[in-house]
């Protein structure tokens, strides 16, 4: 027993061969003649067995048997495909109707405002966001809708169009006070003119908040700035006191010590306290040095930074037993006071971290001048960082190299080496913001 399912599908089987016969011109009027010649020939057959081709009325007779056999003929293969035709048609129709009506809904649906453009200027199709934003177009040009204009824009982007350029720009529309985004992309009809579908999008609030963002960045760089430099007047006024004033005292009470040991060289037991007392002396004056000079180093300020980076290595590798190489190729030692100080307080930092994470044997240093920058870079061969501490919020001393530089319009880098180890790569104008030299 056949199943609902099963008819149409034997249908379509037995009309297989009639539909193929349809959907081909050619075959279909062959059909057609061969079908009036065999009736025709059966028709005079038909008569000619009943000896009535020459009965006055045969002719009328050869029309009726022809219309008899010819009309289930002409229904099969001429009224069935034709009604077939305009039904695929219909059916077509409505589902274009509905392809449509469903896109249309969506462009509806969609926040952006979309519409499309012909080659004369005209907008052909608006979406409901972009009528609620610039209201009825009415069949209006697009320079007269958006801008208000009587004349094509001078600058307008519709000849770049149809030629694939489809990057995004912004505009500032006068008529609504906002800033949008606009892609646009050319669309081809079936004739092969040229349109453009063009997509805008308020970006009002993010570009409000963008610049918020720029502006609280930039108020935050100046802090950082503000603080570095108060930071670094601090310290060169800590290390003065340091080294003056607590450095004098130091120094008077050694020559006090040393005359009353002169004083009291017979007294053997004295002379061994006295002698006792002179070492820590010496130890709490050399302490007062170095701390003087960790704070801010004279030679900084003195010599300059060729001198100032040489120190800070040597004393590194003192303090550390890590073996340490600088080249230090510059053609002027003497630069701006900003300029050498965030160099200076770079590799500072760079040696510390070397110090602390990198488990390092050995670092290398060096510093140079490329087309008016100064170029710092430090390389050791220890466990290397990972992008992770690179970004990590806990990375304040990385941060403060970025933030150092980019005051003075330079960039820090700091990346793992291919070979291994960390390399750091700082590069500063000469000039900078600061001081000229």
């Amino acid at each position: 027993m056949t199943t609902r399912e099963e008819e149409p599908v034997g249908r379509n089987k037995a009309y297989a061969p009639l539909d193929r016969l349809y959907h081909s011109p050619p075959r279909l009027l062959l059909a057609v003649a061969v079908a009036v010649f065999l009736s025709e020939y059966l028709v005079m057959s038909v008569l000619a067995s009943l000896n009535m081709l020459h009965h006055p009325l045969h002719q009328v007779l050869d029309a009726l048997l022809l219309v008899m056999l010819l009309l289930p003929i002409l229904v099969l293969l001429v009224f069935r495909p034709v009604k077939q035709q305009l039904a695929e048609r219909r059916l077509a129709a409505n589902e274009l109707a509905a392809e449509r009506n469903k896109l249309t809904e969506i462009l509806d649906a969609m926040p952006a405002g979309v519409c499309i453009v012909s080659r004369d200027h005209r907008i052909e199709y608006a979406n409901s966001a972009l009528v609620r934003e610039f209201g009825p177009v009415n069949g209006r040009t697009c320079f007269d809708y958006f801008h208000g204009r009587d004349e094509v824009c001078p600058d307008c982007r519709f000849d770049h169009v149809p030629g694939g350029h489809t990057s995004p720009w912004e505009w500032h529309a006068e008529k609504t006070g906002k800033i949008y985004e606009v892609f646009e992309t050319p669309l081809r009809n079936t004739n092969g003119v040229a349109a453009r579908l063009a997509m805008i999008r308020d970006i009002t609030a993010r570009k409000l908040a963008a610049d918020e963002l720029k502006a609280s960045r930039e108020r935050l760089r100046s802090l950082s700035d503000h603080l570095q430099r108060a930071r670094e007047e601090e310290r060169a006024a800590v290390s003065r006191e340091i080294h003056d004033e607590l450095g004098q005292v130091l120094a008077t009470v050694q020559l006090e010590v040393s005359s009353l040991a002169g004083a009291y060289r017979d007294h053997r037991y004295l002379t061994d306290k006295i002698a006792g007392v002179e070492q820590l002396i010496a130890g709490a004056i050399k302490t007062v040095q170095s701390l003087s000079a960790r704070l801010r180093p004279a030679l900084l300020d003195e010599l300059g930074l060729a001198e100032a980076l040489e120190w800070q290595i040597k004393e590194f590798q003192t303090r550390t037993g890590i073996h340490c190489t600088h080249d230090i190729l510059l053609q002027d030692t003497r630069f701006g006071k900003e300029v050498a100080t965030a160099i200076f307080r770079t590799c500072q930092e760079a040696l510390t971290n070397v110090m602390r994470h990198a488990e390092a044997t050995r670092v290398a240093v060096s510093l140079e001048e490329r087309k008016g920058r100064i170029v710092l870079i430090v390389r050791d061969n220890g466990r290397g960082i990972t992008s992770e501490q690179v970004r990590g919020r806990r990375s304040l001393g990385i941060i403060g190299m970025r933030e150092r530089a980019y005051m003075l319009g330079g960039r820090v880098r700091v990346c793992r080496r291919s070979e291994g180890g960390t390399l750091v790569l700082a590069h500063i104008p000469c000039n900078g913001t600061g001081e000229t030299r």
